[in-house]
């Protein structure tokens, strides 16, 4: 597509793993938002400094609905502005199992669901401890990039699951994040992935027993037998099979840009310049908020001018 006017990117969407997409806003209907493939050819110039909110998902329905900002308010910190940020629950969601009278109305469905407890493993050999909501299983790792994970437990709710996670966390001293930055370096050496899934696996025997231990004081949780891997998408494979791979030496926050992009792991894209140039990953995250415009035959580094 070629738009006639900038967009800002809202957001990567993994909502099927297999065929991860980029957001953006629709220039022609200011309410809607659009999606693009994120794998292929992107030419683009960052247009500005500032960052605007990227809306909020209503999850409220069966299926998760994005809800422009009413004001594509400029943010200075994180992504939304408040009113996004409430509207959506999630900060509160993270506290449901200490405070569920501060949740939002549009949260509350949502974590009444089945939820599932994993551990995965990212290319430097980070460990960690997350939960997803069942109708996000898969989506909620491949939207992190790990390059392994495995399902231990599932439970009645959100908030009961969270229990669990602030557990294990606390008792193995697992983190429950990782930061972008580390997945992006932990691709500039060879990827052991059956060295990495074994390590995976040797966690997953001490805490599963752990678990077994607590599971009776959390009502509806279930310890699986034998945990459950993860299916890794292919876009994701091939991020880890290019390793060692380099970071972009250019920020692209700032200029123009064209990539080909061969690869994704979450906000983590594999990519090369042009057709016989080396491939190098960089974190996509950072263009989120930020204004694009289509790249003009003059300012492209190479080729016809697009933009997703």
């Amino acid at each position: 597509m070629n738009p006639t006017a900038p967009v800002t990117l809202l957001g990567l969407d993994w909502s099927v793993p297999d065929t991860p997409r980029l957001r953006t806003t629709d220039p022609d209907h200011p309410e809607h938002s659009l999606l693009h493939p994120l794998l292929g050819e992107h030419a683009f110039r960052v247009d500005g400094e500032q960052r605007r909110c990227i809306g909020w998902f209503d999850l409220t329905g069966a299926e998760g609905r994005h809800v422009r900002c009413r004001t594509d308010e400029v943010v200075t910190r994180g992504k939304q502005c408040r009113r996004c940020q409430y509207k959506e629950g999630f900060i509160a969601a993270h506290q449901a199992h200490r405070t569920p009278e501060a949740l939002p109305e549009n949260i509350r469905d949502y974590l009444r669901q089945p939820h599932w407890l994993y551990l995965d493993v990212f290319a430097n050999g980070t460990t960690k401890v997350g939960t997803a909501a069942d109708s996000r299983r898969r989506s909620r790792l491949a939207e992190q990039g790990p390059v392994a994970a495995l399902y231990l437990a599932r439970t009645k709710d959100g908030a009961t699951v969270r229990t669990l996670e602030s557990a294990v966390s606390q008792h193995f001293a697992l983190p429950q994040q990782v930061q972008t930055r580390r997945k992006v370096l932990g691709l500039q050496n060879s990827i052991d992935t059956t060295a990495l899934i074994t390590k995976l696996t040797d966690l997953a025997a001490q805490v599963t027993p752990y678990l077994d231990k607590i599971a009776d004081e959390q009502p509806g949780t279930e310890v699986l037998a034998a945990p459950e891997p993860w299916i890794r998408p292919a876009c994701s494979t091939a991020v880890f099979e290019s390793a060692p791979v380099l970071a972009h030496p250019d920020d692209l926050t700032q200029g123009t840009h064209r990539l080909h992009i061969t690869g994704a792991a979450g906000p983590v894209a594999v990519f090369s310049t042009e057709p016989e140039a080396p491939r190098h990953s960089a974190d996509l995250s950072r263009l989120i908020g930020r204004s694009l415009v289509p790249a003009t035959t003059e300012d492209a580094p190479t080729g016809a001018p697009t933009l997703f």
